[in-house]
C-alpha cells in the first residue's frame, strides 16, 4: 500500500489539513489533451506494442494493422511458421503469412518498425521469453494485446477432463500469465496499456461455446481486478468482447445452423469485420482512453442484447 496514491493523499490531508490542489495535479491529469483533436490523442506514434496471435488471418492481423496505422511500432507474436501453418490446415483454413513476413508488409505499409517473434504465448515460460525479446528489439513495451487463444468448442456434456484443463490453460490462464509478465516492464516505467481479447460468448449462451464463454467471463473479471490494482502505476487494463466475425480467409462462412444462429443473434444482423473489433482495441490502447480502467467493452454488434 506504500505506493497507493489515495492513501498518500488521505494521510497528507490528515497530517497537514485539506489541500485540494492535489486532485488537479498536471502530472497526473492529461490537461494537455483538452485542446487537442481526438485523432491527435489517439496517436500511437512512438509507442511500442506487442500483439500475441498477431499473425492470425482474422483478428490478429487486423489489430496489428490498426496499431501500426496509428503510428505504433509492433512486435508480431506467433508460433513457428511450420507449426502455425499445420494448425491452420487442421482447422480447414488457408495458412497465412509468417510473423516475419507480416512484419515486413506492415513496416512497408505504415512506415513503422515491425518485428516478428516466434514462441508459445500460451505458455508461462514462453511468454516471458517473448516479452524479453520484444523489449530488447523495440526498446520498451507500452502496449500488450493478448489475442492468442486455445480453447474447446463443443457441448459441456461431452467435454473431457483433459479438454477442460487445456481450455483453461489456453483461454484463461494464458492472458493472466502474460499480464503478470508484462507488469515487470510497465510498472517501472509508470506507463502501460493492456487489452485482453474476450468474447460475447461470455455474456450470452451460444451453441458449443459454453466452456469458452465461461472462461472468457473469467478474463473479463480478471480485467476488473488487475485494472483496479495497477492503474495507480499508470498501467490501464481493459478488454474487448468480439462477436461473430467474418471467416478467417475473408470468405463467407457456410450456412450451417450454428453460423446462422450466431450472426442472427446480433442487433446489426450481419457478421463483423475483424477491423471493427480492432478499432476498439486501438482506442483502448491510446491515450484517448485515459480514464477507462478495468472495463470489457462489448463489440459484437449487439449479440448479447
Amino acid at each position: 500500500m506504500a505506493d497507493d496514491f489515495l492513501r498518500d493523499v488521505l494521510e497528507k490531508h490528515i497530517a497537514e489539513g485539506s489541500d485540494n490542489t492535489i486532485w488537479w495535479d498536471e502530472e497526473r491529469i492529461p490537461l494537455h489533451t483538452i485542446d487537442q483533436r481526438v485523432t491527435d490523442v489517439m496517436s500511437l506514434k512512438g509507442r511500442k506494442a506487442v500483439v500475441t496471435g498477431g499473425a492470425g488471418i482474422n483478428l490478429g492481423q487486423a489489430i496489428v494493422n490498426r496499431l501500426a496505422g496509428l503510428g505504433a511500432d509492433v512486435a508480431i507474436v506467433d508460433q513457428e511458421p511450420e507449426k502455425a501453418a499445420a494448425l491452420q490446415v487442421s482447422w480447414g483454413r488457408r495458412p497465412g503469412p509468417s510473423a516475419e513476413e507480416l512484419a515486413k508488409t506492415v513496416a512497408d505499409r505504415w512506415g513503422v518498425e515491425a518485428v516478428g517473434i516466434y514462441g508459445d504465448a500460451l505458455d508461462p515460460t514462453g511468454i516471458r521469453a517473448i516479452l524479453a525479446e520484444a523489449n530488447e528489439r523495440l526498446g520498451r513495451i507500452d502496449i500488450l494485446v493478448n489475442s492468442a487463444v486455445a480453447t474447446y468448442v463443443g457441448e459441456l456434456a461431452t467435454v473431457t477432463p483433459e479438454q477442460i484443463d487445456s481450455a483453461i490453460a489456453g483461454t484463461l490462464a494464458a492472458p493472466i500469465h502474460s499480464c503478470r509478465a508484462v507488469l515487470d516492464y510497465m510498472i517501472p516505467q509508470r506507463y502501460g496499456r493492456i487489452v485482453n481479447i474476450g468474447s460475447e460468448a461470455s455474456r450470452t449462451a451460444l451453441p458449443d461455446l459454453g466452456l469458452y464463454g465461461t472462461l472468457k467471463a473469467g478474463v473479463a473479471e480478471f480485467n476488473r481486478h488487475l485494472g483496479k490494482e495497477v492503474a495507480k502505476y499508470g498501467v490501464f487494463v481493459n478488454g474487448v468482447n468480439a462477436g461473430s466475425m467474418w471467416g478467417p480467409n475473408r470468405e463467407l462462412l457456410p450456412d450451417t445452423w450454428q453460423t446462422l444462429y450466431d450472426h442472427g443473434r446480433t442487433a446489426i444482423q450481419r457478421y463483423q469485420l475483424p477491423e471493427e473489433v480492432a478499432n476498439m482495441v486501438a482506442f483502448l490502447a491510446s491515450d484517448a482512453a485515459s480514464s477507462i480502467v478495468g472495463t470489457t467493452v462489448d463489440v459484437g454488434g449487439g449479440m448479447s442484447l
